[in-house]
This record gives structure tokens, sequence and C-alpha cells, in this order.
């Protein structure tokens, strides 16, 4: 039987502690896959789900995952998952090590969460900075990470339920299709309203219009590329969705303060 314990008992156990992150990784399943037999990472972690639905077992201990909840793993359990429904199992895991230990971080449990905008803005924060070694430091990530088991807490929605549902898919299409042409009219005509009240959307949720959104994914992408040292400038531009590389240049410098050849080097 799942193991259910409130978002406030983890905030207070998880806030006391010298929590360090260790990796944050996002992954998408396919409807229908399974993975049985497996083991969990050698360190405690954290599996949030963003959308779709699967079933995982910690040593056997069965847990239903979906949007709203946060599910916690200890190191070395069984590992059985099973992804159920049509859609796509997209879902962050946060592994960290805590010291002291505390009984937490070695057992299973869930809990129910409020799952906003500004949490699922936050989430892809921790994910793309975390993806690129170096360019984030432990006390911000820790920071970022207990900023977002305190923006989970259910009763502090910041935007209307029907914004928040919008923001949420229409942020999710773009980080899937960032890297192909994007316009806000065309974006907002998807979901069944004007440029102008799109826009107020996003400005409502996370304080930013859309376009400035989709700009800094790419850009964030961008340096997860840049920093591997495998591809050119050009490139880069191309897989991030600009087909001027020059344009991307500029665009880049502006929001980093060095061009991505600088970073590159």
């Amino acid at each position: 039987m799942s193991k259910n314990l409130p978002i406030e008992k983890i905030i207070q156990c998880f806030s006391q502690e010298n929590l360090q992150i260790i990796r944050v990784q996002r992954n998408v399943v396919a409807p229908g896959s399974k993975f049985m037999g497996a083991k969990t990472p050698p360190h405690p972690g954290f599996v949030i789900p963003l959308s779709g639905q699967a079933r995982m077992h910690f040593n056997k201990t069965p847990y239903d995952m979906a949007q709203g909840k946060i599910f916690h793993f200890a190191p070395a359990m069984t590992l059985d998952k099973e992804v159920i429904g049509k859609e796509y199992w997209d879902y962050i895991v946060i592994q960290y090590e805590i010291t002291p230990k505390t009984p937490h971080a070695y057992s299973d449990f869930e809990t129910t969460i409020s799952f906003t905008p500004q949490l699922y803005d936050l989430l892809l924060q921790l994910y793309i900075h975390c993806a690129i070694p170096g360019q984030f430091s432990a006390e911000q990530a820790q920071r970022l990470f207990l900023n977002i088991l305190n923006k989970s807490k259910p009763g502090e929605p910041a935007s209307t339920k029907q914004d928040a549902r919008v923001f949420i898919e229409a942020a999710k299409f773009i980080d899937e299709h960032y890297m192909m042409p994007l316009n806000i009219p065309d974006l907002a005509q998807k979901y069944g309203f004007t440029a102008k009240q799109f826009t107020q959307i996003f400005r409502k949720c996370i304080g930013i219009s859309p376009n400035q959104y989709i700009i800094d994914y790419r850009i964030q992408k961008a340096r997860e590329l840049l920093s591997r040292k495998e591809y050119s400038v050009a490139e880069v531009s191309s897989c991030v969705g600009y087909t001027d590389p020059y344009y991307f240049s500029r665009i880049f410098k502006k929001k980093m303060g060095m061009s991505p050849s600088q970073l590159q080097k």
C-alpha cells in the first residue's frame, strides 16, 4: 500500500537539512512502455509528473503517478514501471544527498500538491540549469528546489484553473517544438485565444510574454548544446529554431552577456 505524507511535513524535513542536488533528469516515455526488474538510483530522489500517467512499484509498493502529486524513492529499491493511458509520460527526477541523514530519505511515499504554472516553470528552470555542469551553484539549486516544494502547497494557485491549464499545455507544446518555427498568433489560435489574450495568460501565470518564454527556452537549450563543444554555432542555431546564426548570436549575447563562441571557449 502506498504511503502518503503531507507536503508541509516534507517541507519541514528538507528545509532543515543540508541538502545537495545531485542530478536532475527529464524523461518522456511512450504510451505502453514497460520497464521491469530495474533499480532506483544510488541516491534518494523525487519523481514529479508533468503530464501523462504511469504506474510505478518501489519495492513492490504501487504508486499511480500523474500530475498533481510528488513521489519519493529511496536508493537501490526494486523498480517496475509502466506507462498507462494514451499520453506520453513526461516527468522530472530530482536526486539529492542530505546530511545528517533523515529517515524520510530512505523510504518511499507520495504527497498531493498544487500543480500551478509557477511550479511548472520552476521545475523547468531547475532541469535546464542543472543539465549544464558548472552553470548553476549548489546553493542556487538548493534554493530553487526548496522554492519548488513551497510552491507545491495546495490552495495557493496564482491564476485561474483555466489559465493554468492553458499555460501548462502551451508551455509543454513549446518545450517539445522549440526547434520549429513558432509564432504567437498561431499558438494563440491553437488554444482558442487572440494573441493579446494568449500573452495576458502567460504574463499572469509567469510574468513574461510567450515570445520571451520561447526565447528563454531556446537560449537555455543552446547553452546546453554549446557546452558540449560538439557543434558549430550555426548548427546550434538551427537546432534551437533560428535559421539565421547571426541573429541567433545577437540574441544569445544579449541574454547571456557573451557570444556563443565565447561560451564554447
